[in-house]
């Protein structure tokens, strides 16, 4: 069975501060915007900013699932000649 909602969080471009999320149908997702929301912690209205609910974390929990880069040093006799 398909997915047919997503969940969207809307948070303030200025401090980030989530203001909202909102499960919404596929067909009616909009992730950009041009309104402002009020924020509780700024006590002003920002442009808001919309994005996928969990994807930061997602990318986060990814990036720290990948191994650790080792740094090879680099070949001396070859920069000498």
């Amino acid at each position: 069975m398909p997915i047919d909602e997503v969940t969207i969080s809307r948070r303030c471009s200025n401090c980030g501060t989530e203001i909202e999320v909102v499960a919404v149908k596929k067909d009616n997702m909009m992730l950009s915007s041009k309104e402002f929301v009020w924020c509780p912690k700024c006590q002003a209205e920002h442009p808001e900013v919309r994005d996928i609910a969990g994807r930061l974390e997602s990318i986060k929990t990814e990036q720290e699932s990948y191994p650790l880069s080792t740094t090879v040093a680099p070949d001396r006799s070859t920069a000498e000649k």
